[in-house]
């Protein structure tokens, strides 16, 4: 097997790890009801990180990096989502 071709495997099965990890608090989020711990500057940061990376991939056509991150940023929006709706300190500063 070709060098690039492990790298390209591994960096395969990063993305899909790193995709992965945003689910369990996505699944708390939405069983439990409550986002009141999940910090809304983490997320933004994150999101931004997120963005630059993707078009950083885009600009060089990097498929692994281009799918990992539009996945991770489907999920973070998703997340983002899930905490404007359940938190009760953003709905509060809402009204």
């Amino acid at each position: 097997m070709e060098t690039s071709t492990i790298f390209q495997m591994m960096g395969t099965t990063g993305s899909l790890i790193m995709c992965a990890s945003s689910i369990p608090q996505i699944v708390k989020t939405y069983r439990m009801k409550c986002a009141d711990n999940l910090s809304g500057s983490y997320l933004a940061i994150l999101m931004l990180g997120m963005t630059l990376i993707l078009l950083y991939a885009l600009h060089v056509k990097d498929i692994v990096f281009i799918m990992g991150n539009s996945i991770s940023l489907t999920l973070t929006a998703i997340l983002i989502a899930l905490r404007r709706k359940y938190s009760t300190s953003v709905r509060q500063s809402e009204t």
